[in-house]
């Protein structure tokens, strides 16, 4: 399984999808969580269901033909075995722009915990326009088995800040997959010649601009690598490149509102673009 670089990822989202996962990677950082890496996978899931809701004229979860997150990821190519601790879970919304669909969704508690939950490591997304509501917005969320994404963001000196991902869905492993990271080994060469293992850490800053390997180890002794830029390993390579957070404006998201618990679902929200509390992003500047 080799995954593609983030930029070549972005390129195949529409901007309106672009900025919304923008947002969401502002605001989990901004929180003290990790950057998502974009998956093809996951953004064809979530195009193929707003297309049906848009088509259908419905806003679910579950589609008419029974379908869920997981069995459309999964129909997708997402690997997250069903009845598994790796799970698909998604939002939705149908706010007019990225900014107000990000707003609504961080200041609705049950779905800012989505979008904060720190186990995540992947996440597509997909905007249609069309339904009974104008748009809809759909981002997916997932953990698969032995996909470990590595984030590069650049520096001012030159370099990069690694930031790394982690078994936290099945942190003890399985039989024939790694659990939770206990060391890391990093590189700018694949073959890790002369790299030493090391305490994992979320961070890590790398004195180079190019390619950068990162192979993973927990306490049973089982390994994957990753990629910054998509070169083959010798385990898994999952990559995502600084487009992720280095463009975003510098908003931080909200606090949970005073009264997160009286909050309506969205499905029963009679008034589905009236703001909600909290709203922080502002929409990009046109050029």
């Amino acid at each position: 399984m080799i995954g593609i670089p983030f930029t070549a990822v972005a390129q195949q989202l529409s901007p309106p999808e672009q900025r919304i996962v923008q947002l969401i990677n502002q605001a989990r950082i901004a929180q003290g969580l990790g950057p998502l890496a974009l998956t093809t996978e996951l953004s064809a899931s979530a195009k193929e269901h707003a297309q049906d809701m848009v088509t259908k004229s419905y806003m679910e979860h579950t589609a008419p033909d029974g379908s869920t997150p997981q069995s459309r990821a999964i129909k997708n190519g997402y690997a997250a075995p069903n009845r598994s601790a790796w799970l698909v879970l998604e939002v939705i919304s149908a706010r007019q722009t990225a900014e107000a669909a990000a707003n609504w969704l961080l200041s609705d508690r049950l779905h800012r915990g989505v979008l904060l939950r720190d186990y995540w490591r992947e996440m597509g997304a997909a905007y249609i326009e069309g339904g009974p509501y104008g748009q809809f917005w759909v981002v997916e969320f997932g953990c698969r088995p032995n996909v470990l994404p590595v984030v590069a963001e650049p520096t001012s000196s030159g370099g990069v800040t690694l930031r790394l991902s982690n078994e936290e869905c099945t942190p003890t492993g399985t039989s024939d997959t790694i659990g939770k990271a206990t060391e890391v080994m990093i590189s700018d060469k694949p073959d890790f010649d002369g790299a030493v293992w090391e305490p994992f850490a979320t961070t890590k800053a790398v004195n180079k601009s190019g390619n950068v390997w990162v192979r993973y180890r927990d306490r049973a002794g089982k390994e994957v690598t990753a990629s910054t830029g998509g070169q083959a390993g010798s385990g898994v390579i999952v990559t995502a490149a600084t487009a992720a957070t280095a463009t975003l404006n510098m908003a931080s998201p909200p606090p949970p509102p005073a009264n997160a618990d009286a909050l309506p679902d969205p499905k029963s929200d009679p008034g589905l673009f009236a703001p909600k509390p909290s709203f922080i992003f502002q929409p990009a500047a046109k050029p």
